[in-house]
Formats: C-alpha cells, structure tokens, sequence
C-alpha cells in the first residue's frame, strides 16, 4: 500500500513541474496571453491527434496479437461507454453537491455541476500513465485515447446541453475535433485490417515524434493560465470546498466502486482507477464563458481541485489499487 501512494505521489510530480514551468514563463512574460491560441492549436490539432494515432495503432496493430482483446470493437464499446459513464457519474454527484448549496441557475448551478463533475482525463493522466505502465508492449496509453472518446461524447453533447440550458447550441461541428476524430480513423483503420499497411516504421515515427509535443505543451499552457486566474481574484471558500469534496472525494468513490462493479477488462479498469482521482478539467470553465455560464465559479474549483489532488491522488490510487485492480 505504502509503496503504491509513493509511486503515484512519484508520478504526479512531471505534471506538476510542467505547471510549475508554465506559471513562471507567464510571470517573466516569455508567453504572452495572445500567444495562447496558436501554441494551443499546434498541440490540440497537431500534435494530439499525432498522438493518439500513434498509440492505437501501435497496441492495437503493430504489436497486437491475434488473441489480444483490445483489438476488439466489444472491447472498444466497453472502453467507450466507461469513459461516458464516468463523467456522468462525477455530473450526478456534483449536481447533488450543488443542490445542497443551493445553487440556482444564474448562480453557478450549471458551471459548478460541470466543472466539479467532469476530470482532467486527457492531459493530467497522460503523464501519469507514463511513469506507472512504461514497460514495453504495455497497451494502457492505447486504452486510455480509446477510453477518452466516450468522455468527449459526454462533453460535448450532455455537457454543452448542461451548460447552455438545452440542445439548441448542438451541432455536427463540435463532434468534428482534431482528437476525436484522431481516434475514430485509428480505430477504423485497425478493425479493418488496413492499419497494417499504414502504421509502417516511417509513418509511425513521425507521429510519435509529433504527438510527444503535445502533453508537455498543454501542460504549461494551464501553468500560465494558472498564473492568470489567480490574479485579482477573489476566493469564495464555501463554493471551493464544496468543489473539493464533490470532484475528489464523492467523484472518486463512485468511480471506484463502478470500476469494481462493472465486468470489464482489467485494462479497462486500471484507466477507471486512474480517471477517479483526476482534478477537475479546463473544458467546462471554456463552456462556461461561451455558453452563458459563471466561469469564476469553474476557475476556483479548477485550481483548488488541482492543488489538492497533489496530496489526494495518490491515496485514491492506492485504494483503487488495493480493492479494484493492482496498479503496480
């Protein structure tokens, strides 16, 4: 148990090093707010979707074997639908929390429910995935991107319909992003047998040596926006706490106990255990500002959650590790 909170505790250090980086580069004004945009583009558009083809095809191609059941569509139905139904259950959970604030639509209700309810499942696990499972012809990474499409289908479509108050802001063209497409062609190519052909050594390098800029690019861009919320900004410590207990402490139970409840792969699985303690996600405080939302509510429990994850991560690893699935 001991040495499971230590290793966990060892692996979110890089992430918080990156923020770390990221918050100092703002304050000396080596990237500047208008420089955000173009940085982020190159990563989201560029450099994840490199990414993630890079890691399907490479578990589920290059060094899959005929019996491995991660080459199959059931097994990428059950990733799928666990990343969806995690984020739901972090929703429902946030949603009660909010209600017995008493929050109300126009007072944080929805920002709140969305950003305590919905992880970081993207690029504060990536890191972390890579410090615990790097030993070759691990597929976790793999598993992880295939994991992550149901998340996004939950961001954008039940999170834009909660932000926004319905699903008139709905369309086609929030589905049609750079990482969700990315893995829709990866899958595509690997249960048609073509991925054989595509993932040869050139094309392969190529996207892994493009695809490894994006974490680390991310990363210190939420340093800097870090560093640019926390300017100026007044704390609301009832709305803080209440986003800690909701986002990790209740969040994570239920994930938990989803984890050990479902009959999933153990893959599958060990990416729940990881999801359950992640902080809260930088989308909904986006979705906030564009969809009529209170996006100061979803910046204290963005930060609050990620300070206290420091401390709280490694304990929910190290529990889901012990009662769900062995992390190490």
């Amino acid at each position: 148990m001991i040495d499971v909170v230590l290793n966990s505790f060892l692996a979110t250090i890089p992430v918080f090093v990156f923020f770390a980086i990221g918050f100092w580069l703002r304050r000396k004004n080596a990237i500047e707010p208008h420089h955000d945009g173009v940085i982020m583009q190159l990563a989201m558009d560029v450099g994840y979707p490199c990414l993630i083809f890079y890691n399907i095809m490479k578990y589920m191609v290059v060094e899959a074997t005929p019996a491995s059941p991660i080459t199959t569509l059931s097994f990428s139905l059950q990733a799928l639908s666990c990343g969806f139904a995690e984020l739901l259950l972090g929703v429902v959970a946030a949603w009660a929390v909010a209600k017995v604030l008493r929050l109300r639509i126009g007072t944080g209700l929805r920002t709140f429910t969305l950003t305590a309810g919905v992880q970081n499942y993207a690029f504060f696990v990536i890191p972390i995935i890579q410090m615990l499972f790097s030993a070759p012809g691990d597929p976790t990474m793999g598993v992880l991107f295939v994991h992550n499409m149901g998340a996004e289908i939950f961001v954008w479509s039940l999170g834009v319909i909660l932000m926004c108050g319905g699903g008139c802001n709905l369309r086609l063209g929030l589905f049609l992003r750079g990482p969700l497409l990315a893995v829709i062609v990866s899958l595509m190519l690997a249960w048609s047998g073509v991925g054989h052909y595509v993932a040869q050594p050139p094309v392969m390098k190529a996207a892994e040596m493009i695809g490894a800029v994006a974490t680390p690019i991310c990363l210190i861009l939420f340093g800097c926006s870090m560093y640019d919320l926390t300017r100026n900004f007044r704390w609301q410590p009832r709305m803080l706490v209440s986003g800690i207990v909701a986002r990790l402490v209740i969040a994570p139970a239920l994930i938990l106990l989803l984890a050990w409840a479902l009959p999933v792969d153990p893959y599958i699985k060990r990416i729940m255990v990881i999801q359950s303690a992640i902080p809260s996600a930088v989308i909904p405080v986006i979705l906030a500002k564009r969809f009529g939302g209170i996006p100061e509510v979803g910046t204290q429990i963005l930060l609050a959650t990620t300070l206290c994850s420091f401390l709280t991560l490694p304990i929910w690893l190290a529990i889901g590790s012990k009662f769900v699935i062995q992390l190490m």
